[in-house]
């Protein structure tokens, strides 16, 4: 239950030390920790909300220097209309004017009116602060865990079974605990929440405890941890979700858009972090906690990212698009619809003729309004996308303009027209398309940066004369290792785990490789270096959160490490496949393992055995070889003992 909280007026007065002018409804409760300056009512503007009818209003210099300047009439009139609504009281601070009419309006309303001996900002703060204490509203919540993590509140939620095990392991890296499943949140201001341990008093027992409700027992952090383990009270700032992987779902990569959750009034960031084998949970939340700091500075790295890839892609697209051109490389709207599963509303007839020859991808903002003057540039004339903004902003139009605008755009050789999801088409708009006989298609993504970004990935790589591939290049132990695998499977995860071990990124998702004068295989960033997408985070700036140290800009490929996922649930442990396959990369043969992930046992570590068992093998020390070596200074009663099969041996 929330502890309702209410503060007499009498006692708000007393504490701030107030001067009575005039006595309005003295027995009034305050029930809101917010204090409102007052400014448009000045000017005849009111809106009946919240901070009109039930904050303490402040009056100061500024609005005094503006009342000044009017008539004594003309104050009456604003403080008749201002002392009409139903706010609690005024007070105007040493800073303003109490003009006469002030007086006689709050006499005549019967409003309480109160005078300080602070300046405007000093009551305000004051104010603030003593109704915050006294009015903080409390609430017990169960089924949170509340950490903190990098100096920030995570609230955790969700799965059982990973948030104790999570919350382990940050503990084990020595990050702290605030409480479990009996966290009480307080609201100490407009949007402050704060979660803090209601030690049992009675019993005197200031330990902490987690519970473990699969056999009902619990641990005992502050015996186990230590007394730095824990912590009394901390300012949530960011809530984890934590819920089993639906293969299905489409899961956050970019972390543009804000979600929050509402907790007694306030609203608290919120991230969903799925949970399957190879995701080492302990490390995203930390990183989660880093992203979360990052942003508190003013930097999001989702933004600048998407910023930088427009920007990225606006200056090669003539570029691009020429060369396209001279060597005649395209590729037909038929594969576009194909590659994407686009559904085809329109010009379904064509999709087999019509070719894209450029990687542009375009919203059409500055052509819908008259600006045509960029598509005669044939590097313009690529995939066009629509989403909601587009068709909102054409209904801002006249319709004799609309049309006139539309007609220009309409005029260019537009290879296909692609809706968001959530776009519903204008009837003018689907006309004006048919009667031109264009392809028009939706997209299954509602975010038209999202279709920007997969269509991007696509046409990039299918027109670019380099090799781009996807997976997250790293820098091991002086080696350049390439993660490759499904999408899903764990590559960014793991090597973010890898760059906590101290080893180094290159690029993630977009690989970039090109042979150089030497005849190795090179590799870099696609796109922009040094952003990673973590599902459940979105897009995080790898060099500002851990360093210079922690990148470098490009890395000779020396092996491909391929992720999979382990098929039979018997086989629990993580292993790698340590066969001589090979992967052809630009003519060049890159030595191939391929690491089966479970749950078994840790990804990032398996990795790094299996570059180091790579290392091994240049230095002339191959397992393998001294394995079998062995073997055969073994007599054949020997190998029985062992369980080798002799035919076998012998064919190897």
């Amino acid at each position: 239950m929330i502890s309702e909280k209410k503060v007499p007026i009498r006692e708000f007065i007393s504490h701030l030390n107030l001067e009575i002018i005039n006595e309005g409804n003295m027995n009034f409760q305050i029930e809101i920790p917010s204090i409102y300056q007052i400014g448009y009512e000045l000017i005849g503007f009111f809106e009946v909300d919240e901070e009109l009818n039930k904050y303490i209003h402040i009056y100061g210099r500024k609005e005094a220097k503006y009342l000044m300047n009017l008539t004594s009439e003309e104050r009456s009139r604003i403080f008749d209309n201002y002392f009409s609504h139903n706010f609690p009281a005024l007070i105007a601070t040493n800073e303003s004017i109490i003009f006469p009419e002030l007086i006689a309006s709050a006499k005549k309303y019967n409003k309480t009116f109160l005078k300080s001996m602070r300046r405007t900002s000093a009551t305000i703060r004051e104010a603030k602060f003593f109704l915050s204490k006294r009015l903080a509203k409390e609430e017990m919540f169960n089924g949170y865990i509340f950490l903190d993590v990098m100096g920030i509140g995570v609230l955790l939620t969700g799965y059982e079974d990973a948030k104790l095990g999570v919350t382990i392991e940050l503990l084990e890296r020595g990050h702290r605990l605030i409480t479990d499943n009996h966290l009480i949140m307080k609201r100490v201001a407009e949007n402050d929440l704060e979660g803090y341990n209601r030690i049992d008093k009675s019993t005197m027992d200031s330990h902490f405890f987690l519970d473990n409700q699969k056999d009902n027992n619990k641990i005992d952090v502050t015996t186990l941890f230590g007394i730095k383990a824990t912590r009394k009270m901390k300012r949530i700032d960011m809530l984890i979700v934590l819920e089993e992987w639906q293969e299905k779902k489409f899961y956050d990569r970019l972390g543009l858009d804000e979600v929050y959750e509402e907790f007694l009034g306030g609203k608290i960031p919120k991230w969903t972090i799925p949970v399957r084998k190879g995701r080492n949970l302990a490390i995203i939340i930390e990183t989660a906690a880093l992203n979360y700091r990052l942003k508190m500075m003013g930097v999001n790295s989702a933004e600048f990212f998407m910023k930088e890839s427009q920007k990225l892609i606006q200056a090669n697209k003539k570029k691009q698009g020429e060369k396209n051109m001279s060597n005649k490389k395209v590729l037909s709207v038929m594969q576009l619809k194909n590659q994407f599963n686009l559904k085809v509303l329109s010009g379904e007839e064509h999709l087999e003729e019509t070719m894209i020859e450029t990687t542009s991808i375009h919203r059409p903002a500055l052509a819908l309004a008259g600006f045509v003057e960029n598509y005669k540039d044939a590097a313009y004339i690529g995939v066009q996308i629509f989403s909601k903004a587009e068709f909102k902003y054409l209904s801002t139009l006249s319709e004799e303009e609309r049309i006139k605008n539309l007609e220009k755009y309409l005029q260019f050789k537009l290879p296909i027209l692609v809706l968001t999801a959530d776009v519903e088409i204008p009837d003018y708009f689907l006309k004006m398309v048919r009667e031109r006989e264009m392809i028009l298609c939706r997209s299954s993504f509602k975010k038209a940066s999202q279709v920007i970004a997969n269509f991007n990935s696509f046409l990039e790589t299918y027109f670019t004369p380099n090799i781009s591939l996807h997976g997250v290049f790293l820098e091991l132990y002086g080696f350049g290792v390439l993660l490759t695998g499904k999408s899903g499977v764990g590559k960014s995860e793991t090597a973010l785990e890898l760059i906590h071990r101290g080893h180094r990124l290159v690029a993630d998702d977009l690989v970039k490789f090109m042979k150089d004068t030497s005849g190795d295989i090179m590799g870099t960033a696609a796109n922009l270096p040094y952003f990673m997408e973590i599902r459940g985070l979105g897009i995080i700036d790898i060099k500002t959160l851990y360093g210079l140290g922690a990148v470098r800009i490009n890395k000779k490929l020396d092996i491909v490490i391929e992720l999979k996922e382990q098929e039979s649930c018997n086989d629990y442990l993580t292993s790698v496949d340590y066969q001589n396959s090979m992967a052809e990369i630009l003519g060049n043969d890159i030595p191939k393992m391929v690491l089966y992930i479970s749950s078994g046992r840790n990804a990032a570590a398996m990795v790094e055995i299996a570059v180091m068992n790579l290392m091994a093998s240049k230095l002339g020390h191959d397992p393998k070889k001294l394995y079998l070596e062995g073997l055969k200074r073994m007599t054949k009663e020997e190998r029985k003992v062992l369980g080798v099969k002799i035919d076998e041996e012998e064919n190897e």
